[in-house]
């Protein structure tokens, strides 16, 4: 009983696990991921029609892709129980997405939305895959993970989120602030920033699969 019981407290300890140092590069990391400022052209774009109803488009919005990276930093290792899936694999995997992500924002690459009814946009594209899409997926699973934890995991979803509504809902006036050039340029270094990751990401896959290659 004692055995169990201690073993009860150190899972518990563990889901809660707070670190601030990696609180912040989990939150940076996301951040860089979910690029809710290299979004906003797209969101102007997707709801020039509709500017009245902006902030509830990007309420629902964020509510859906934090619920659903929420959903996948709790019960992503289950999925990997079932498939027989490593961290590492996934590792290998996300950063490969992320990478493919990157190139794809560096070269410009846009979301068709064509059709799109103004009540679908909140949940496509912009809640996925705009925010909660592949990369951000893997982001949160992997922070979910030691060192990191799914305590500070959830809390960097929380925060990004308030944080991606605040951007999207002003903007209007982050556009101003910016410009046009500026906000294309700020989308390219946070794609860098993204591909680098990414690297990093296969290479401590790579050297855990594989020890002999370090």
């Amino acid at each position: 009983m004692a055995s169990e019981a201690s073993e009860d407290m150190s899972l518990i300890s563990s889901f809660f696990a707070f670190d601030a140092i990696l609180f912040v590069e989990a939150f940076v990391l996301l951040f860089a991921v979910l690029d809710a400022t290299g979004t906003v052209p797209i969101f102007i774009g997707l709801t020039e029609g509709y500017p009245g109803d902006r902030r509830r488009i990007v309420r629902q919005a964020v509510v859906i892709a934090s619920a659903i990276m929420i959903v996948f930093a709790l019960f992503g290792w289950l999925i990997f129980d079932i498939f027989g899936i490593t961290i590492d694999d996934f590792r290998v995997a996300g950063g490969i997405i992320l990478f493919v992500v990157a190139v794809d924002q560096l070269r410009g690459g846009d979301i068709r939305s064509k059709g799109l009814q103004p009540s679908d946009v909140a949940a496509f594209p912009l809640a996925t895959p705009l925010l909660a899409g592949p990369g951000a997926i893997s982001t949160v699973i992997i922070i979910s993970a030691p060192p990191y934890s799914p305590f500070l995991a959830l809390l960097a979803v929380v925060c990004n989120g308030i944080l991606a509504y605040a951007i999207l809902a002003s903007s209007d006036w982050v556009r101003r602030f910016l410009g046009a050039n500026g906000t294309i340029a700020l989308s390219r270094i946070t794609s860098l920033l993204i591909a680098a990751l990414a690297v990093s990401f296969v290479v401590v896959g790579i050297t855990d699969l594989f020890p002999a290659v370090r």
